[in-house]
């Protein structure tokens, strides 16, 4: 069996994260019309070393079928379809699941607001689509691509630098 996955961040404000879980939206946030972003397949597979990844999806391109293949073989990766209805119920449910306090978020709709909020660490994207109100004021730091987002998980001092106080 092997050890469980972990990131470890101390910032020296006092803040620690202890994360075992990244939780993405798919589209709008790893997707642009229903297709990768270039640099999101190989820089999360690079993730999925240290933490789960569970790619979160109401599938509104009706592509994550032939998206999930590109992570043939990578156990960590792990998508999770949504049903119709309140999205953001379903993700904050997830993430409760998971245990909040050792998962971040990464997103950028309206129905990722809770998931981004009560996550420990909530990041919001501003791509293509643009990002909501709501996911701005709910994260604890914003990016305008989602290959920035992915970095503070692979260089731990892009992490210490934008979230120190």
């Amino acid at each position: 069996m092997s050890a469980p996955k972990r990131f470890i961040v101390d910032l020296p404000c006092g803040v620690f994260y202890d994360l075992e879980n990244l939780v993405l939206d798919l589209n709008g946030t790893l997707t642009s019309e229903g297709k990768f972003i270039e640099g999101t397949v190989d820089r999360l597979k690079e993730i999925s070393n240290v933490l789960n990844i569970h790619i979160l999806t109401a599938d509104t391109y009706q592509t994550a079928e032939d998206l999930q293949s590109e992570f043939k073989g990578v156990e960590q990766v792990k998508f999770h379809p949504l049903e119709s209805g309140r999205g953001d119920l379903q993700k904050l449910t997830f993430l409760e699941k998971l245990g909040r306090e050792h998962t971040a978020a990464i997103g950028n709709g309206c129905n990722d607001a809770l998931l981004l909020k009560e996550a420990a660490l909530g990041i919001c994207i501003i791509g293509k689509e643009g990002a909501a109100t709501e996911a701005l004021l709910a994260s604890n730091a914003t990016f305008n691509h989602i290959c920035d987002a992915l970095d503070i998980f692979l260089h731990k001092n892009r992490m210490i630098a934008t979230l120190r106080k």
